[in-house]
């Protein structure tokens, strides 16, 4: 069943912005990931469910919840079914790619009669009420997750440090032409950042100064919204993982984006700076 918020059940059912329950929330998360860098891809679900009938009917075994894994690219579709609270699954590589939609459900798995719940909408009427086995009780919104392997990858990722000979001193130039983002800078300092590089510590400082602002200005070419960097590597990735972060590139300050797509790098220089220096 693809997702309507306009389709209308004979049946109260527990949906975002309609009110069949006058209270109560169904929310899913969703998390890909690929495990110690493999090929595989890894599904981690969260169930929330704040209406007490409803979850009282899954613990009792009289209803599910279920989520369906789909990818067009791939023509590929999985159901996954559980009564707890999370799951977890692995798929093959190939079998998702480019965009992926998860269907997130609460279905009854048997017959239910005597439902009733004092947040359905008297709309209904007073109850209770009878769920046919496979009918819907809750829908959340459905997920869309963009699978490549790059976005699973920090976004330093996309970023290349050569070295320029006609650069002197501290000074650094930027060139976002090509798939990866060139960072340029002398050879004298290519060489220091090189090295220093090789421990936490150095590399928290790094993220936190000059990845952090060629990460904003990506973003601002980005926003500008001319279409120019649509076809580079670096440009489809940082939007994917906006995309996967629920990042609008339009809505939010390029400082909160970078924070975000960077994993807030504030806390690295806490972890690996800030408490080396206190003790």
């Amino acid at each position: 069943m693809q997702f309507d918020a306009q389709r209308a059940f004979p049946y109260p059912v527990l949906r975002p912005d309609i009110n069949d329950y006058t209270d109560g929330e169904f929310q899913v998360l969703v998390d890909f990931a690929h495990p110690d860098d493999g090929s595989n891809i890894h599904l981690e679900v969260q169930f929330a469910l704040s209406v007490e009938e409803i979850a009282d009917a899954v613990a009792r075994g009289d209803a599910k919840f279920v989520v369906v894994v789909s990818c067009r690219d791939t023509y590929f579709r999985r159901p996954l079914e559980t009564t707890q609270s999370s799951l977890a699954e692995t798929f093959l590589a190939g079998d998702l790619r480019g965009e992926v939609q998860v269907y997130p459900y609460i279905v009854a798995d048997k017959n239910i009669s005597g439902f009733s719940c004092p947040l359905i909408n008297v709309e209904f009427g007073l109850g209770p009420f009878s769920f046919e086995k496979g009918s819907v009780l809750a829908v959340d919104e459905p997920k869309a997750v963009y699978i490549d392997r790059d976005c699973f990858r920090p976004i330093t990722s996309v970023f290349e440090l050569v070295k320029n000979e006609n650069i002197n001193g501290p000074e650094w130039h930027v060139d976002f032409s090509g798939d990866r983002v060139r960072i340029s800078v002398s050879p004298p300092l290519k060489e220091k950042i090189d090295k220093f590089r090789n421990s936490s510590k150095n590399r928290a400082i790094l993220i936190n100064s000059i990845y952090f602002a060629a990460v904003m200005q990506c973003v601002d070419h980005l926003r500008d919204d001319q279409g120019e960097y649509d076809d580079r590597r670096w440009a489809q990735i940082m939007r994917q993982q906006c995309h996967n972060l629920n990042i609008d590139i339009k809505d939010h300050d390029e400082y909160m984006i970078a924070e975000r797509l960077l994993k807030f790098p504030l806390g690295l220089l806490d972890t690996y700076v800030f408490q080396e220096s206190q003790e």
